[in-house]
């Protein structure tokens, strides 16, 4: 009942038949729009939210007639109304108002001069660099908005002058979610050629160059905006995870000639500390007794998962240098469900014990109390109440790794001259800054340790919220298949870690330091992502598989699934599962349920352990020998192959290319043309998240 009561309020609001929106006087005092618009679009079907309300029903009973006629005046209140709202919720209140008292529909000199950033993002990145961009573009004395693709109405891109877009690609190809309404509008036949005709615009995607279909996404608006009659001012920027420096590698290329064709002015030379975009109240508190609990906290996209089991897979030795973990949550009684492959994003939290002493670095109070008022250009979720320590425990990512803006903003701070020269060093690109800026990339530098170099530069937390990125959740393999497991999400991680070169010190990654602390019964935050596996439809065809390590995980889940459905009388085809690791001992994980499904006849298993023997063995060396095998299975059986794209892609991308030319005779060109076409049919995939 009360699932279905939160999906009856969730139509309520998609429908427009509630809109969602909230009201601060404070942000007036400010001088900013006190009014903001949740529901910004009505997307959802207000004829069947109607359906389910008794009184509405009724009349749908009785007049089916006179019911169509009403819901079609309903809707049209609803839009106009929307449109209203909208016009409302603008930054540019007083210039909307006009605009809609004039009619003028954007033709006016303020909409002209401004660029419209729109972006598609799914795990936050391109959001991040999207409000990066809105930051710089103001720096520069220019206007400017910034909006999510499906909270930007398609009506209105016809009378933008300029618009940049950001956007990543999920996977083999998939649209960000909050990006895929726009795009289904955009391929609208009744569309003209010239829809955008009066429109300059920019495209800049991020993604991973391992999956074949590598920022498709940004290329699919790159194509269509120019088939729609709108002016490419310069080339698709991309932006590869791969780099160097992730993103920022091709970001940084790119954006130089973005202002070159925008005209945009030089940065000024005297920069002054921007306004804040968020009005804190601080008052006195325990750091014991914050103002909410932890557990309330919860991130926008998250659901609260509680975890049942935190087991430790691998020895617990001095000998031994791996922590590999099996986890279970519980998804029974939530609105939670997953399918098999999918991912399970888990947001972590911050130590307290080094939470403390950042605060104590920075000279805050980790007990007092705030209440966080956002403010025009604000960038980053946060509660409207908790406290200084639940800031940095549950909301600011302050151990990851910082970009370059965040030095450039940290640079107007300083108050000691040399430590300025510095920070703006690293920025301007000097060789000074760049050598810097790589050393302190090769020491995974994250916030807290440039606030110990910088001592001089203390913003204070209005400033700080908007600086330090938030914390992003981390994508696992869910390790089960909800045929065997309807109940829970089983995950097998293995506990990130490394010692900073320049000091030796001994660090654990974020997300896998704070699962590996959690004991049964605490509360998770967690939300299912589709996975890029593609699984055959037919269950008879075969399915291959290739892992190391913790990238064991999804074939698990397929091969549960496989087996729950041959236990169900359901026939099935084969799964042939390849599996490395260091020691057959240690990191043969799962072996004994592996061994089970070998027995009922649904999986072989090559294992290739290549510290178990003088001449090492890897998973590429045993695909090759099963060759003829493969090729049978992918050429003539119509088969899948899924590989982990973390780990070594282009070692099994190369075996399987040694498989096409020994088992069919090809060349290499031959032998690459075919897993091109298997990768275009989703017969060859990789998954990134174990």
């Amino acid at each position: 009942p009360m699932a279905e009561s939160i999906q009856h309020c969730q139509l309520a609001v998609d429908s427009g038949y509630w809109p969602l929106f909230r009201y601060n006087p404070e942000l007036a005092s400010a001088g900013n729009n006190p009014f903001q618009l949740d529901s910004k679009k009505v997307k959802g079907d207000l004829y069947k939210l109607l359906s389910q309300e008794n009184r509405f029903a009724a009349v749908m009973r009785r007049d089916p007639k006179h019911a169509e006629e009403l819901d079609a005046k309903l809707k049209q209140a609803v839009m106009e109304k929307n449109k209203l709202l909208q016009v409302l919720g603008k930054e540019d209140l007083e210039g909307q108002f006009h605009k809609l008292v004039e009619g003028l529909s954007g033709d006016s000199a303020s909409a002209g001069e401004s660029i419209t950033i729109l972006y598609g993002s799914e795990t936050g990145n391109a959001e991040e660099q999207a409000k990066n961009l809105l930051q710089d573009v103001r720096a520069r004395g220019m206007k400017a908005t910034v909006s999510a693709l499906d909270d930007f109405d398609v009506e209105e891109l016809p009378s933008q002058k300029t618009i940049v877009l950001v956007i990543s690609t999920c996977g083999l190809g998939e649209f960000p979610q909050n990006s895929k309404r726009t795009w289904m509008a955009l391929q609208s036949q009744d569309m003209p050629m010239t829809y955008l005709s009066d429109v300059k615009f920019a495209v800049f995607g991020l993604g991973d160059s391992t999956y074949a279909q590598f920022c498709y996404a940004a290329a699919a608006f790159d194509v269509r905006f120019g088939e729609l009659g709108a002016t490419r001012l310069l080339p698709r920027g991309v932006g590869d995870d791969r780099d160097a420096d992730r993103y920022f590698t091709g970001w940084e290329a790119w954006l130089p000639e973005l202002w070159t064709v925008l005209g945009a002015p030089l940065m000024p030379e005297v920069r002054t500390i921007p306004e804040p975009c968020y009005k804190i109240d601080v008052s006195p508190g325990d750091a014991s007794k914050p103002p909410v609990a932890d557990e309330e906290i919860v991130p926008p996209g998250a659901a609260k998962l509680t975890l049942l089991t935190n087991k430790l897979l691998t020895p617990e030795s001095a000998d031994y240098d791996r922590d590999i973990r099996h986890y279970e949550f519980k998804i029974k009684g939530t609105n939670v469900s997953y399918k098999t492959g999918d991912s399970l994003a888990v947001w972590p939290r911050n130590p307290v014990d080094k939470v403390q002493e950042v605060c104590k670095l920075l000279g805050f109070d980790a007990g007092q109390q705030l209440r966080v008022i956002p403010l025009e250009g604000a960038r980053n979720w946060c509660p409207e109440e908790l406290s200084v320590r639940q800031l940095f425990t549950h909301v600011l990512d302050v151990f990851g790794k910082p970009n370059k803006k965040f030095f450039d903003n940290l640079s107007m701070f300083a108050t000691d001259a040399t430590e300025k020269a510095t920070l703006e060093g690293i920025i301007s690109g000097s060789e000074e800054g760049k050598s810097l800026y790589k050393s302190l990339q090769s020491d995974f530098t994250h916030h807290a340790d440039v606030f110990k170099r910088f001592p001089s530069a203390r913003p204070p937390l209005e400033q700080l919220i908007n600086m330090i990125p938030i914390l992003k959740p981390r994508s696992y393999s869910i390790a089960s298949a909800p045929l065997m497991h309807p109940d829970m999400i089983q995950l097998c991680v293995v506990q990130v870690d490394w010692n900073v070169p320049s000091t030796k010190e001994f660090r654990i990654g974020e997300a896998t330091g704070y699962l590996k602390k959690q004991a049964s019964g605490a509360q998770i935050m967690c939300a299912v992502r589709q996975s890029a596996i593609v699984l055959p439809k037919d269950t008879l065809n075969p399915v291959i598989m290739a892992g190391m390590g913790t990238g064991l995980a999804p074939w698990r889940a397929v091969t549960q699934d496989r087996i729950a459905q041959k236990r169900a009388g359901q026939a099935v085809g084969p799964c042939m599962l390849f599996f490395g690791a260091r020691y057959a001992k240690y990191e043969y994980l799962y072996r004994e349920e592996f061994e089970q499904y070998i027995n009922e006849g649904v999986l072989t298993m090559h294992t290739a352990f290549s510290r178990d023997q003088a001449r090492k063995t890897h998973v590429q060396h045993r695909i090759v020998e099963a060759g003829a095998t493969i090729a049978q299975m992918m050429l003539r059986e119509n088969g899948h192959f899924c590989g982990s794209a973390r780990q070594v892609p282009e070692d099994i991308y190369a075996a399987m290319k040694q498989v096409m030319m020994t088992s069919e005779g090809s060349s290499e060109l031959e032998a690459e043309t075919t897993l091109s076409n298997l990768k275009m049919e989703g017969r060859y995939t990789v998954e990134a998240w174990s």
